[in-house]
C-alpha cells in the first residue's frame, strides 16, 4: 500500500475527507442534539399532562367524597415519576392530600413547575369540587432531556464517521490510490528509453485508464519531439558554424544593431572596413553606438535608424569617412533592416570605387573634356545651385561674365584645329588664374566662355576684372614648332539686380552686352545697364573700356 505521507495526494484526500466529514458531522449531531433535548423537554410536559388525564377521573371521585385515603394513592402513584417531586389534591378549601415538604419547595420556588387542573363533580360537569396540582422539577427534565439528546449525538456522529471512513476508503481505493501510483511511475519514466505506464488494475476502460492512456499518447509524441529536436539541433549547430564561417570571411561588414544604437555584434570586414582598428571595444567591455564609429555623420546615422524604425523597412544611406592614414576619403554602403522590434541587422560595403566612377561620371557630364572648364550643362547647374541657395544681397553682387574671343577663327584656319585647342586651352588656364578659387569658369562652346564673379561689390571691379582677362588674353600664345597666334576677347558683363532675376536672364543680358561689345570695336568690356533703369546716354563710355 502506498505510504501515507503529509504531501501525498493520498493523504491529503484522505484527512480531507476525514476531517470535512467529521466536521459536519458534529455540526449537525450539535444541531440534532439542541433541537432533540428541546423536543423530549416538550414531550416530557405533555407526559406530565396525559399523567394528570389518566388520573383525572379518580380525583372526581376523591374530591367529591372527600376521601383523603384515595386522594393519598393518588398522589403517590404520581409520585413515582421522576419529574414529579409534588402532588396536592384540594377539596373545596380542604387539602385531602399534600406531598411531605411540599411547603418548603414552595418557598424556594428555584427550580419547580406547576401543573394544575381544575376538578368538576362526576355528577355535575359545570360543579367544582376541586384541584389537583403537580410539582415538577425542571432540572430533572432538562437532565433526562439531555441525557436523550447526548443520546442522539451519538449514534448520528458514529453514523457520520462510519460514513466518512467508508467514503474515504472508497476514494482511496478508486481515485487516490490509482492517481499516486501513476504519479509515482511519472517520476520513475525515462523518455529516452520509450517507457510507458502502466494503467492500473480495474481502470482499464473509466477516466484514469483513458488518462493513462493520453499519456502514453503525449509520451510517445514527446519522445518523437525530442528526437526531431535532437536532429534538428544537431542540424542547427552544422549551420551555424557554417554561417559563422561566412559570417567572419564575408567582404561584406555584417552587424547586429539594437534599437538604441547599440552595436551587439560583428564581423571583421566590419571593422577592416571602417578601419577601427583599437576603437571597437570587445563586447564585455562596454556599448558601441554605431554613430560614435561613423563620426561625424552621427545625426545622418540617428535619422536613418529612426527612419528604418519607423517605416520597418531596409533604409540605406552612402557616407563619406576618413580613413586613418589614408591620403583620400572613402565611401561606404550604410543598410539597416529591423528583424525585430528591438534588432536590426546591418550591412556595410565599401562602395569607394562606385563613388569615384559616379563622381568621374558627374565630373565628364559637368565639365568641358578639352579645357577642363565647366561645360554649358555644368555652368547652368552651378549657377541655378547659386541662385537657389543665395541671399538677396549675395545675388545683388553677383555677376555674369559672357567672354567671346576676336579672331580665333583666323588661327584655326591657319593651324588647324590642333593649334586652336591650343589656343582654348591657353585662353581656360587665363581665365581660371584671373578669378577667385569662389567664383565659377566655364565654356559654353566653340571659342565662348563665362565667368561668375560672386561677391562683386560694383561694376567698376568687374570691369578691372574683364580687362585684366583681355589684357591678358591678347598675349601672343606659343603654338610650338616656332608658331604663335594671338587673340582678343569681347567680353559683355551683367548683373543680378533682384530675387526675381534668374540664370536664364542674367545670361541673356550678358550675352547682349557681349554682342554690345563686339559692335563698339571689340577686345573690350561692356557693363548691361540694370533692367529696371533705362540706360543713359553715356552708359558705353562708362561701361566699356578699350582693351
Amino acid at each position: 500500500m502506498t505510504r501515507l505521507v503529509p504531501g501525498s495526494i493520498v493523504a491529503r484526500t484522505t484527512l480531507t475527507i476525514l476531517a470535512l466529514s467529521l466536521a459536519l458531522g458534529l455540526i449537525f449531531a450539535g444541531v440534532a442534539s439542541v433541537r432533540a433535548q428541546k423536543n423530549e423537554e416538550r414531550r416530557l410536559q405533555v407526559g406530565l399532562q396525559e399523567l394528570l388525564a389518566t388520573v383525572e377521573s379518580t380525583t372526581r371521585i376523591a374530591c367529591f367524597l372527600g376521601d383523603a385515603t384515595l386522594a393519598k394513592e393518588i398522589g403517590q402513584g404520581l409520585l413515582s415519576d421522576h419529574v414529579v417531586t409534588g402532588v396536592r389534591v384540594v377539596a373545596g378549601n380542604h387539602t385531602l392530600y399534600q406531598t411531605p415538604r411540599l411547603a418548603e419547595n414552595l418557598a424556594s420556588r428555584f427550580g419547580v413547575g406547576v401543573i394544575s387542573r381544575q376538578i368538576y363533580s362526576p355528577f355535575d360537569a359545570a360543579e367544582r369540587v376541586g384541584e389537583i396540582s403537580l410539582f415538577t422539577s425542571d432540572a430533572e427534565i432538562r437532565s433526562q432531556a439531555r441525557r436523550y439528546s447526548w443520546n442522539i449525538a451519538l449514534v448520528l456522529g458514529l453514523q457520520v464517521a462510519f460514513v466518512a471512513a467508508g467514503v474515504a476508503l472508497v476514494v482511496f481505493l478508486l481515485i487516490t490510490r490509482p492517481i499516486s501510483g501513476i504519479s509515482n511511475e511519472l517520476h520513475r519514466l525515462q523518455l529516452s528509453t520509450g517507457m510507458h505506464l502502466r494503467i492500473p488494475p480495474g481502470n482499464q476502460s473509466d477516466e484514469i485508464g483513458r488518462l493513462v492512456s493520453d499519456v502514453n499518447a503525449l509520451i510517445t509524441r514527446l519522445t518523437s519531439l525530442l528526437h526531431t529536436e535532437r536532429e534538428l539541433r544537431i542540424e542547427h549547430e552544422v549551420q551555424e558554424r557554417k554561417l559563422k564561417l561566412i559570417f567572419d570571411k564575408a567582404e561584406t561588414g555584417l552587424f547586429v544593431l539594437e534599437s538604441n544604437g547599440v552595436v551587439q555584434s560583428w564581423n571583421p570586414a566590419f571593422v577592416r572596413i571602417l578601419h577601427l582598428g583599437h576603437r571597437v571595444p570587445p563586447p564585455d567591455v562596454g556599448p558601441q553606438r554605431l554613430h560614435e564609429l561613423l563620426a561625424p555623420h552621427e545625426r545622418s546615422v540617428d535619422e536613418l535608424l529612426q527612419r528604418c524604425l519607423t517605416t520597418r523597412t531596409p533604409c540605406e544611406i552612402d557616407l563619406e569617412i576618413s580613413r586613418s592614414g589614408a591620403m583620400h576619403s572613402a565611401w561606404i554602403e550604410l543598410s539597416l533592416n529591423p528583424i525585430s522590434p528591438a534588432i536590426l541587422q546591418g550591412v556595410i560595403n565599401d562602395v569607394t570605387d562606385r563613388k569615384r566612377l559616379e563622381l568621374s561620371a558627374r565630373r565628364l557630364a559637368a565639365h568641358d573634356a578639352l579645357t577642363g572648364l565647366l561645360n554649358r550643362h555644368g555652368m547652368a547647374s552651378s549657377l541655378a545651385d547659386l541662385f537657389e541657395h543665395s541671399s538677396p544681397k549675395r545675388l545683388r553682387e553677383t555677376a555674369v561674365l559672357q567672354i567671346d574671343l576676336d579672331f580665333f577663327k583666323q588661327v584655326n584656319d591657319a593651324y588647324g584645329h590642333e593649334g586652336g585647342d591650343r589656343v582654348l586651352c591657353h585662353v581656360a588656364r587665363v581665365l581660371a588664374d584671373t578669378v577667385r578659387r569662389s567664383d565659377l569658369v566655364g565654356r559654353q562652346g566653340g571659342d565662348e566662355f563665362s565667368a561668375v564673379l560672386v561677391g562683386i561689390e560694383a561694376s567698376a571691379k568687374a570691369l578691372e576684372i574683364a580687362n585684366s582677362m583681355i589684357a591678358k588674353i591678347r598675349q601672343p600664345i606659343d603654338l610650338g614648332g616656332g608658331n604663335w597666334a594671338q587673340v582678343s576677347a569681347s567680353i559683355g558683363i551683367a548683373f543680378s539686380s533682384s530675387t526675381d532675376d534668374t540664370p536664364a536672364t542674367v545670361l541673356r543680358r550678358a550675352d547682349t552686352a557681349m554682342y554690345e561689345a563686339k559692335q563698339r570695336g571689340r577686345s573690350q568690356a561692356y557693363v548691361a545697364p540694370s533692367p529696371t533703369t533705362p540706360e543713359p546716354g553715356s552708359a558705353a563710355t562708362l561701361g566699356a573700356a578699350k582693351g
